[in-house]
């Protein structure tokens, strides 16, 4: 049996050819469309042929929400989304989905359903916490489950995607904290000889992400050159950590090696040196840059909190996450009058509208300066020369 993509106008589809009619000779074929991709449309194929080929089709009659999202997570998501990406669709399943609707029949569930679902977790939270969850929670599990039965109706289990038409609550625009340029020298002086000196130095000099400056192994610097190859992220499933390549293809980057972090880097290479020859076999081949300095192997996130808090409660700064150095990189970097092009290819931006709307706040004020420079220049020609 075989099938095969094809395109339909703006979307895509794919046909697979079931055995001939036995009285009449005639071909048969079967229909499936309305793929955005080409990728989708091949995805989708290869699933199909699969169940038809092993007899392992799927009785949705009498499938639960439940039954689906698990069919869905096993035999889409885990193979089409990043490991990440899975675990974090599980755990939004398992919190926030099954308790509420996963008793409800796959063919019966309706809109309303998923609407006073969205209601009472703003309300009441998830069944193992206390408190209504955020609205931006709330997008990213309508996004899960709106994702989730796209498939189903591509996939003939139901008839429309019933998460087409919930409201979903509005989502207030949170304020970044960020530091100063005076905080970012007092962080700096406060957390020299601290086990995290070189984690928070790495991230406040090349605006890395929290999982690439943990993941940041010592064979992609070059030092000659005075670069860091960006090229993979350490990350923690199911509480193992493991190396995965960056977030998107722009994450995997070239950054320029700043002068006051070689210093500091050389030093720590040579400090990890002893402690490799005094603890032997055991100590961690990664070759990890930030790692604990007794085994070399990676930080648990926890401690890294509690260590970061503890330096910003010694300089008396704000307390921000540790991901927020990366924001106040990119902040002060484009206050200084960076070209937000060149800011994008820092952070490792997909493209740069996501730096500027991201960083609307600065972009604002930048805008505001083009204007004064602009009056200026038409009303007060003299004031330019």
């Amino acid at each position: 049996m075989k099938g095969h993509v094809r395109k339909r106008g703006d979307k895509w589809c794919f046909v697979i050819e079931l055995p001939r009619d036995e009285s009449t000779g005639k071909r048969k074929q079967k229909w499936f469309s309305g793929y955005i991709t080409k990728k989708e449309a091949q995805q989708a194929l290869t699933q199909k042929l699969h169940e038809l080929q092993t007899g392992l089709t799927v009785d949705t009659s009498d499938m639960t929400v439940n039954q689906y999202m698990e069919y869905w997570l096993e035999n889409y998501a885990k193979t089409s989304t990043r490991a990440t990406t899975h675990y974090t669709y599980e755990q939004r399943v398992k919190r926030y989905i099954i308790p509420r609707i996963g008793h409800i029949k796959l063919k019966n569930l309706k809109t309303i359903h998923l609407q006073k679902m969205y209601s009472d977790l703003l309300k009441d939270g998830a069944k193992f916490q206390d408190g209504g969850v955020s609205p931006i929670t709330i997008r990213h599990i309508h996004g899960l489950v709106h994702k989730a039965l796209q498939n189903a109706e591509r996939w003939q289990m139901v008839s429309r995607n019933v998460a087409q038409l919930v409201e979903l609550p509005r989502v207030e625009k949170k304020e970044t904290i960020v530091l100063t340029r005076e905080g970012v020298q007092k962080l700096v002086e406060s957390v020299r000889g601290k086990e995290i000196c070189i984690p928070v130095l790495v991230a406040v000099t090349t605006g890395m992400r929290y999982a690439e400056v943990f993941g940041l192994a010592w064979k992609d610097i070059d030092f000659e050159k005075k670069t860091i190859h960006v090229r993979q992220q350490l990350i923690r499933i199911n509480g193992v950590h493991q190396l995965t390549p960056p977030k998107t293809k722009s994450s995997e980057r070239i950054i320029s090696l700043s002068e006051s972090l070689i210093g500091p880097l050389k030093q720590h290479k040579a400090e990890q040196a002893q402690s490799k020859l005094l603890f032997g076999p055991s100590y961690n081949i990664e070759g990890l840059v930030c790692c604990r300095p007794e085994d070399g192997l990676p930080y648990i996130p926890a401690s890294v909190r509690r260590k970061f808090r503890r330096v910003l409660e010694e300089a008396e700064l704000p307390c921000i996450r540790f991901h927020d150095l990366r924001h106040t990189v990119a902040t002060l970097l484009l206050e200084t009058g960076v070209h937000p092009k060149i800011v994008s290819e820092l952070l490792g931006h997909t493209n740069i509208g996501i730096t500027l709307d991201r960083y609307s706040h600065v972009s604002m004020t930048m805008q505001q300066e083009a204007i004064a420079s602009l009056e200026n220049a038409i009303f007060f020609p003299k004031n330019v020369l």
